[in-house]
């Protein structure tokens, strides 16, 4: 577990992008499981597309339908990757990775703002892979990506993309539940569902305006200004002023579907006191 999450109270049930806690209190969630769950309540139709493909008997790792359409829905929503092979796992993915580039791969997030600190700003350098989110572009220095899909993480696959198909040519990759390609192709479908809602620049503009002295902002993620020294005070007064943000410096936090402007008041308010102190 990450150290910092244990300041979280137990949480009893969540609903969309809000957690409520045994304790009473409820909590914005700007974490969103590292953004898996960015979708927020529109996750509901991954868990349902998953809980059908159960009901199927689609739960073994055996070649289905669901393979084809599943990258299908991945070239659709990063459509400058043309390649995809899908693995059991995140270190297998990983070693994929490794062997295609000849070295210990470094994966990358790519929604860092070019004006964060250095230390965050994506490399252009042999050995590193990008970690490709939603809305956020990928660089074309990087041949090679780990998409972090919009799926409940019980039912996320992992997957490498290639810019070509020759790069994973001696890749065949893994065999993988089709339960898992049916909610997470799901899942991918359902960011056309969000920006038709809504979920774009006039959305996130309206976090900025009450959030953007504590907030570096890139599309829909964030990092904090308080930078790496100050973020076990910047996510304890998040907490305090009842909003879940990144537990780990250097990931994103992600600017939800819902929210209403009373829980971004409340927030800026606390983090101004708290970190004035």
């Amino acid at each position: 577990m990450d150290d910092l999450l244990r300041l979280l109270p137990p949480i009893r049930r969540m609903r969309g992008n809000r957690l409520y806690a045994a304790d009473g209190r409820r909590f914005l969630d700007l974490w969103l499981d590292g953004g898996r769950g960015i979708l927020g309540d529109g996750d509901r139709h991954a868990r349902t597309f998953a809980a059908n493909a159960a009901d199927k008997g689609l739960t073994r790792p055996y070649p289905g339908l669901y393979d084809a359409r599943f990258a299908k829905a991945i070239r659709t929503a990063w459509p400058g990757f043309e390649a995809v092979r899908l693995f059991s796992s995140e270190e297998r993915a990983l070693a994929a990775a490794g062997r295609i580039l000849a070295a210990t791969p470094t994966v990358v997030d790519t929604s860092a703002q070019p004006t964060a600190e250095p230390s965050l700003r994506p490399p252009e350098e042999a050995g590193s892979i990008a970690l490709a989110r939603p809305f956020a572009p990928v660089p074309k220095s990087f041949e090679l990506a780990v998409p972090r899909l919009p799926c409940p993480r019980p039912f996320s696959p992992w997957c490498l993309m290639a810019r070509s198909e020759e790069m994973l040519s001696g890749e065949p990759g893994d065999l993988v539940p089709a339960q898992s390609l049916y909610a997470a192709a799901r899942g991918l479908a359902g960011l056309e569902t969000a920006v038709r809602d809504g979920y774009g620049e006039a959305l996130w503009a309206k976090f900025d305006r009450r959030l953007s002295r504590f907030f570096i902002r890139s599309g829909p993620y964030l990092l904090p200004i308080a930078g790496a020294a100050g973020h076990e005070a910047f996510f304890a007064a998040a907490l305090e002023g009842g909003a879940l943000v990144s537990p780990r410096y250097g990931e994103p936090s992600v600017i939800p579907p819902d929210f209403d402007d009373g829980e971004l008041v409340r927030l800026a308010k606390t983090l101004e006191r708290r970190l004035a102190d």
